[in-house]
């Protein structure tokens, strides 16, 4: 008697196509949920604060985390807990419109760069390596400087920092594409530049850039608080976590509350970015495999 795999040979043919479910990294769900926490905070955060971020009460000044000040008092006696989450939406919204800037208009130039090629590419490729070869604080520093020290230079730096590294990223994904056949199959149609590189190179590029995204949205957070640490970002009375820290360093010992409250802040928003750009290139990699 012949045995059940040669009575059904397309049963079997079936069962060895059918590809088992992929496994979504930890570190993907964990960096999607703490990211989700911070924007929850950033958008509600300031509505359920017990106290406002600029309240002062003189009579608890450097005091101590308790039921009422959950994670103590400044120097003029505001709640740390208030600040440092109202301070979240000031954080979030800064280092994700920067990231925004730089991504959306790195991705056009890399697009069209890698694409057209020529003399066009030459001139906007040396452009990057000029811009590139400041270190990155410092080339915001100096953005800033010219503008003038507020949020809304920060974040124009932000950007501007960030638009050769995206450029050059998806630049090489596009060159990659440029000799495919359904791009070739496009030019041959005589359709326009624009509508190749919109309609068939970009849906393509999609998975670096939004891992690329991701690493710039964690190099954004720690240049938001370091030029806010170097009073070139956020003002005073701003609650802003670089600034927090800049303004209270000096109590580091006799009250280390009120700096670690805001460093913590930074180290796990850092952290949850970072988790959700390795699990974003560990599920995109493998969703690759996969589809090959």
């Amino acid at each position: 008697m012949s045995d059940s795999t040669s009575e059904h040979p397309m049963i079997d043919e079936v069962e060895r196509k059918v590809k088992p479910p992929r496994r979504v990294p930890t570190s993907l769900v964990i960096g999607v949920s703490l990211v989700f926490v911070f924007i929850v905070v950033a958008i509600i955060g300031p509505y359920i604060t017990p106290y406002p971020f600029d309240q002062f009460h003189f009579a608890d000044r450097l005091a101590a985390p308790s039921a009422e000040f959950w994670l103590g008092t400044d120097r003029y006696g505001r709640d740390i807990f208030s600040r440092v989450i109202h301070g979240t939406q000031l954080t979030v919204t800064m280092a994700g419109t920067g990231t925004i800037i730089g991504v959306s208009i790195g991705l056009l130039i890399g697009l069209f760069s890698g694409y057209i090629g020529g003399w066009f590419d030459e001139i906007l490729m040396r452009l990057t390596d000029i811009v590139m070869s400041f270190p990155a604080l410092l080339l915001a520093m100096l953005v800033v400087a010219a503008l003038g020290s507020n949020e809304i230079n920060a974040v124009l730096s932000i950007g501007i920092v960030f638009i050769p590294k995206v450029a050059r990223v998806v630049r090489s994904a596009t060159l990659g594409l440029r000799n495919v056949q359904f791009v070739e199959a496009a030019e041959v149609r005589g359709e326009s530049n624009s509508y190749i590189i919109f309609r068939e190179i970009l849906p393509n590029v999609w998975p670096p850039v939004i891992v690329e995204t991701c690493i710039r949205l964690s190099y954004a957070v720690l240049l938001v608080v370091s030029l806010s640490y170097l009073g070139l970002g956020a003002q005073p009375p701003a609650p802003d976590w670089g600034l927090m820290i800049a303004k209270e360093r000096a109590f580091l010992v006799s009250a280390p509350w009120v700096v670690f409250a805001p460093a913590g802040a930074i180290v796990l928003l850092i952290i949850a970015v970072n988790l959700l750009g390795d699990g974003m290139r560990e599920y995109l990699a493998a969703r690759k495999t996969g589809d090959e």
